[in-house]
């Protein structure tokens, strides 16, 4: 095993600077067990002594990060190192960028790294969100002696969902790589053919007419990362879930985990946040082979969008869910580091936090999902119109008897357009429902308030003309003026038919042969309030979070042509289609 005491002292030390809060702010080096060396900036405090520390690591910039954030002062102030560090490759640090591929063995190398210094107690924490996240679990998969807690936010804990969710391609890594990856790599390569500089690059990307980026195919063969972003291409060429992904899959290593996780995501949150901040909790809670990591894990699941800075901010979209639902963000992450890297502190979090939309509450909880839930099925009806008479499909608790399909041409050359895809948030969905490849199903007003929390899962029956296509849903609260509110992103609940017996292997469907397919994970707490109706709406795509499928049943990386089809929602007695709602019995 790789030991960093015989480099301890080679650290350089750029800058020392004293900070107006009586910490000091330094720039030090972090070297590696193959030499290449990280940037990073280090705040402490003022005064000597031996202090637990906290670890930030991130592609985007630590000067960018140094230059807004508050939590670092924060820490700093209240008797903690934190160490902000730019990944390898990436700005300050030296070597080659290639996303998740060395975050392991880095993240094992700085942690221990840290708690060796001598201003260290040799306690080392961790904290951020998004990529910032899920290095954090990368890093924990190498059981870091001096780990003691970490707080991965908005992140998942395995690859594959997080670059594919339903077995279709996460088109949004465009909006990733080009303004914030490929200006640095430019820089580095001294190549003026574009920005230097993150928001440069941002700003050009924006004004560019992206959807041209997002329509191009043949998929593996879109010109704009083949020069500094190989590894778009070997995602591409790798759908299936695999040990291919083992590099950013962790997992099957949580017997591993001696440190509590302090867990955060938002309902709309990017997909794989709310899922992976699920699946962490209970797998820490089942898997994990120590009290302190069983006892201290905790998980915060807001009203929130994906890495939502602060977490105090109460209105997203079109809706405000009152002075309640923010919270101190900064203020609860330090309170729960304490409880666990300092002596005599103690956490008054309870296990579960989640925000009730609709009430706009917050509420504590022992678990997730909630045992006390009662699965309740609301069935799909129509008079087979519903393609064309948005009043003509209905949810109830009947189940149905002889009643005609519906069906609807897909044609992924004009997929349905999410607008809020790049900060998700709720919006009106009427004016995608009126889409003529959209099937809205409606509840009756209710005679009194339900609330809804935990999975939303969909049991469908399902046939195509075409040998491949996509179904997804959504969830929306209809509101008595007629607004119709989506509850989760709109990327949350999708699944491509070939992947329909698992992400793992591939088999196409037979054209007009009906399949039951389970279309689950997605995450939401709403109380849906007397007057109020309960409308879910299926389609067949949901650009540009997803590549739209070329409906030819062929390889989707390598495919040119897409081309239209008919998809069939089927609802009767023999094929009772239906939403499955965790209704929780109010008191």
């Amino acid at each position: 095993m790789f030991r960093l005491t015989a480099i301890l002292f080679l650290t350089t030390h750029l800058s020392i600077a004293q900070h107006p809060l009586n910490i000091i702010r330094e720039e030090v080096r972090i070297p590696m067990r193959d030499g290449i060396t990280l940037g990073a900036i280090l705040y402490r405090p003022e005064l000597n002594g031996k202090y637990p520390a906290l670890v930030y690591r991130t592609p985007y910039g630590i000067e960018d990060y140094d230059s807004y954030a508050e939590f670092p002062l924060k820490a700093a102030k209240q008797g903690y190192l934190v160490y902000l560090v730019d990944v390898r490759g990436r700005l300050t640090s030296e070597g080659e960028f290639e996303a998740y591929r060395n975050e392991k063995s880095d993240g094992y190398d700085v942690i221990e790294w840290v708690a060796m210094q001598p201003i260290c107690n040799g306690k080392v924490g961790t904290y951020g969100g998004s990529y910032p996240g899920i290095v954090q679990w990368q890093a924990m998969s190498q059981a870091p002696p001096h780990l003691f807690a970490a707080a991965p936010e908005m992140t998942p804990i395995s690859s594959h969902s997080f670059i594919y969710y339903g077995g279709a391609f996460s088109h949004p890594w465009l909006d990733w790589f080009i303004p914030y990856i490929l200006a640095d790599k430019r820089k580095r390569a001294n190549d003026t053919s574009g920005p230097w500089d993150d928001e440069e690059a941002t700003e050009v990307w924006e004004k560019s007419d992206r959807r041209k980026s997002y329509q191009y195919r043949p998929l593996i063969e879109i010109p704009l990362l083949k020069k500094y972003a190989p590894e778009y291409y070997q995602w591409l060429l790798h759908p299936d879930s695999s040990a291919w992904w083992d590099f950013v899959n962790m997992e099957n290593d949580f017997s591993k985990f001696k440190n509590p996780v302090f867990l955060l995501s938002g309902w709309y949150d990017a997909t794989y946040g709310p899922e992976g901040a699920t699946r962490a909790f209970n797998k820490m809670k089942t898997e994990t082979t120590t009290g302190l990591a069983k006892g201290n894990t905790k998980l915060v699941l807001g009203p929130w969008n994906h890495t939502s800075l602060n977490t105090r901010k109460t209105t997203f979209g079109e809706i405000s869910f009152g002075s309640s639902a923010g919270m101190d963000y900064d203020a609860d992450l330090l309170r729960w580091f304490d409880s666990i890297l300092k002596e005599g502190s103690t956490s008054t979090f309870p296990p579960v936090s989640i925000f009730v939309m609709g009430e706009n509450k917050w509420r504590a909880e022992n678990e997730w999902p909630l045992s006390r839930a009662v699965p309740t099925s609301l069935y799909f009806h129509s008079t087979g119109k519903a393609v064309l008479d948005k009043n003509d499909g209905l949810l109830n608790i009947v189940t149905p008897k002889k009643e005609p399909s519906d069906s609807y041409i897909f044609d992924p050359l004009n997929p349905l357009w999410d607008v809020a895809y790049e900060k998700s948030y709720p919006y009106d969905q009427r004016e995608i429902e009126s889409r003529k490849d959209v099937l809205v199903y409606t509840s009756a007003p209710l005679t009194s308030d339900l609330e809804v929390a935990g999975e939303i899962i969909t049991e469908l029956f399902v046939s195509s003309a075409a040998k491949d296509t996509d179904f997804s849903f959504t969830l929306c609260d209809v509101y008595p003026d007629g607004r119709s509110i989506n509850l989760t992103g709109l990327d949350a609940g999708y699944l491509r038919m070939r992947y329909r017996k698992g992400l793992n292997k591939q088999e196409l469907i037979t054209p007009n042969e009906i399949y039951k397919i389970r279309i689950g994970n997605v995450y939401t707490a709403n109380l849906f309030k007397q007057g109020h109706r309960i409308r879910v709406y299926v389609t067949s795509s949901k650009a540009p979070h997803y590549d739209p499928n070329p409906n030819t049943g062929t390889e989707i990386a390598t495919e040119k042509n897409l081309v239209s089809t008919t998809n069939t929602l089927h609802h009767s007695y023999r094929y009772p289609s239906r939403l499955i709602l965790p209704v929780i019995p109010l008191k």
